[in-house]
């Protein structure tokens, strides 16, 4: 046993190199895939002495870079030796098979000096991007170090002297038409074994693993070949060919920096064209004198990755410079695959705010009424037109006690007010009498008021409080949630209220922003509904959701809690036990015995299921269908809607259709309706499930979610339509 434990970073180090190979392969065509990777892999081997040469520069890289400490001996990432792997390959490509054959020695000491330089070239370009400009160093090194080495090449006359020599595998390809044909030869090309077969093996990789990106790169593809016949461009042999940048630029824009979509896909299109042009702007032609025949030898320069680096850095790095986030949508997930992209932002963004528009919470305590929103007819207008007045009034709507003498008598005077978001106080106004009702001042129109940066241009801005509440001062920073000072009446206010807005300078009266408010309970006549983000209207009176602190517990969903279920499907009977984890990266999940795994979060007083993975027909499946959000107030009943994750709603073969036609239109997609009751041994949660085809709906399910407060889950019943088809009652492990 104390052997094994010696042993165990051993394996873990080997493990970390082995598992790095193929992810350096996925990196090629920004994936972190191990299949692929593998499967890439093998495609460059159909050329073996290039496969073989990209595979030593990337042992070799790899290797270095964790015995010099660049890297963890236990990571699993290839991204710092990918740049090696293709000039191996282009190594490989270039140099003459006779001249391997007779000094292999030295062509592997050669390749693995070229592999190190590449490896520390890719080093610096990467903290130099990094740092400056947020971006990746993609394939820049080995554009730079390829260019050196092909002008050294031709210099000795290796590529004038000796035609690609290097033996095939396979070097019987199918008659294509040339839109096809050319297709599979850039295909190839990006790993340097410009062969139809090649190629046609990296499009079957490519579909599996990703749809839409085998689409992006037909399409990038088709963009290449039209301009091509467009500008009377004549199609080279192999590496000359420019096709594969075209293919990766619209990968890269359309499916892996950016969100897959309309938007973002005719972006990825004017980029590819752009890519293109720039192709024939760096098309040149090299005369290198040809000893064996005393003429100049005509060689075409090829451009490498250099387009798709340009292009690429170029449009992401404009992109991230936009004040107003719109679409395209940035894919700042760590997520490098397009579908797995697109759910990650249904299931963890479009869910819980709107694109583009900043999210605060409400600054007030208590229910409060709008009495002006955004736009309104009275002072909201022109540049201060998304702005909200709030009032406190009682049940007959009345705005103070029974008579009213002063701006004391009002319910919201000397009310507190609190930071909506965390940021810097930046300006602070006190000492502004507060006026007598019905009374303004005009001349000092905002009173006494706090401005509070919270990066990015934005500000937010409370106005009309209350003289000598204020109780921070410019510099301070605060945390959401933290109190500024009370409303009262200064400046334009007949009446004390607070004005709050988002706006886009520091100074009072900056032009405003249109904002939404996050996580607060909308009261009407027939009940109480829960918003996760929305923009309040005047007359409507609402208040902020009041977190409990216990709610995590309450559900049963500790870390290491188990729950033991009786489950009832149709005929058959059966035990299911949940267990809760917490794993190193700080994602709770359930794990069900049933082979299901619920990812979940319990943050300021919601609960929300985010994916499940797994068996769809057990217990912990129903649970997630019917309880994807959960608002617990203590107080009240509320409803709340929610758009269910797509794994939850459907199975994977599914998800994975629904997932191609997203970036153009919304195939598919469920609505839940919830309502939450609490007495004061259970809550009661009622869900009903609509899915919608094309906007149309067509199907449903419905059921109930009983939580014993002390015990977890007490009860749950699934319906489709009126036929129960699961129960499941519990009781703690």
């Amino acid at each position: 046993m104390k052997l094994f434990d010696r042993m165990m970073p051993l394996f873990r180090a080997v493990g970390g190199v082995v598992l790095a190979i193929p992810h350096s392969y996925a990196s090629i065509l920004f994936s972190d895939s191990i299949l692929l990777g593998l499967m890439l892999l093998l495609v460059t081997l159909l050329s073996p002495i290039v496969g073989l040469s990209g595979l030593v520069s990337l042992v070799v890289a790899i290797l270095v870079s964790r015995s010099m400490g660049f890297e963890s001996w236990e990571s699993r990432s290839g991204i710092a030796a990918f740049n090696s792997l293709i000039i191996g390959m282009a190594v490989g490509y270039y140099y003459p098979m006779q001249m391997i054959s007779n000094a292999p020695a030295f062509y592997f000491g050669f390749l693995a000096m070229i592999s190190i330089v590449t490896l520390l070239l890719y080093l610096l370009l990467s903290y130099i991007s990094n740092t400056f400009f947020r971006l990746p160093a993609m394939s820049l090194p080995f554009s730079i170090v390829a260019l050196v080495l092909w002008y050294y090449f031709a210099r000795l006359g290796f590529l004038s002297n000796y035609p690609f020599d290097k033996l095939l595998l396979f070097s019987n390809p199918p008659v294509l038409p040339e839109f096809w044909r050319l297709f599979f030869v850039s295909l190839g090309s990006i790993f340097f074994t410009p062969e139809v077969v090649a190629g046609m093996l990296v499009a079957v990789a490519l579909l599996i693993i990703t749809r839409i990106g085998f689409v992006l790169a037909l399409l990038g593809w088709a963009i290449s070949f039209f301009l091509m016949h467009l500008m009377g461009g004549v199609a080279g042999n192999g590496m000359f060919y420019p096709g594969f940048n075209g293919i990766l630029i619209m990968l890269a824009i359309g499916g892996i920096y950016l969100l897959p979509g309309k938007t973002s896909w005719l972006v990825a299109a004017f980029s590819t064209a752009i890519g293109f042009t720039f192709i024939m702007l760096m098309n040149m032609t090299y005369y290198h004198y040809n000893s064996f025949t005393g003429l100049y030898s005509p060689l075409g320069v090829p451009v490498f990755a250099f387009p798709l680096n340009i292009v690429v850095l170029l449009v992401i790095f404009t992109l991230r410079l936009r004040i107003v986030v719109t679409k395209p949508v940035m894919n700042d997930f760590g997520v490098f695959n397009p579908e797995q992209a697109l759910q990650t932002y249904q299931e963890r963004h479009k869910r819980f705010g709107s694109l583009g528009i900043p999210q605060f919470a409400l600054p007030l305590q208590g229910e409060w009424i709008i009495t002006q929103g955004h736009s309104d007819d009275i002072t909201h207008k022109l540049d201060w037109a998304y702005a909200w007045d709030f009032e406190m009034h009682d049940k007959q709507n009345q705005p103070y006690a029974a008579e009213e003498h002063s701006a004391a008598d009002y319910y919201a005077f000397g009310k507190p007010v609190f930071a909506s978001a965390a940021g810097t106080v930046v300006k602070v106004m006190d000492g502004i009498v507060d006026n007598p009702v019905g009374q303004i001042n005009a001349r000092e129109n905002w009173g006494n008021y706090i401005c509070i940066s919270h990066g990015y241009g934005l500000y937010s801005f409370y106005a009309h409080l209350k003289r000598g509440s204020l109780q921070t001062k410019p510099g301070a920073y605060l945390k959401q949630g933290d109190k500024l000072g009370a409303v009262g009446n200064s400046g334009r206010s007949a009446v004390p209220h607070l004005h709050f807005q988002i706006q886009l300078g520091p100074e009072a009266g900056s032009r405003t922003r249109l904002s939404h408010l996050v996580n607060y309970k909308l009261h009407k006549a027939d009940g109480t509904e829960f918003i996760g983000s929305g923009i309040p209207k005047k007359g409507e009176l609402l208040s902020a959701l009041v977190p409990e602190e216990h709610l995590q517990s309450m559900l049963g969903m500790q870390n290491k809690t188990e729950l033991n279920l009786q489950v009832v499907r149709g005929n058959k009977r059966s035990q299911e036990t949940w267990k809760v984890e917490l794993d190193f990266w700080g994602r709770f999940k359930l794990l069900s015995s049933k082979r299901s795994e619920l990812e979940f979060s319990v943050y300021g007083g919601i609960y929300n299921a985010l994916s499940l993975k797994g068996n769809r027909n057990s217990a912990l499946a129903a649970f997630a269908l019917l309880v994807s959000r959960l608002p617990y107030s203590e107080k009240h009943e509320i409803s709340s809607s929610d758009e269910p994750a797509l794994s939850v709603i459907l199975n994977p073969a599914f998800r994975h259709l629904i997932l191609l036609f997203t970036p153009l239109f919304p195939l598919l997609y469920a609505c839940t309706k919830s309502s939450v009751k609490s007495t004061r041994e259970q809550v009661i949660i009622h869900s009903e499930i609509a899915y919608y085809i094309l906007g149309i709906r067509f199907s449903g399910f419905n059921g109930t979610v009983k939580i014993d407060k002390y015990q977890g889950i007490n009860e749950l019943l699934l319906y489709k339509g009126k036929r129960l088809i699961l129960e499941a009652k519990g009781e703690e492990a």
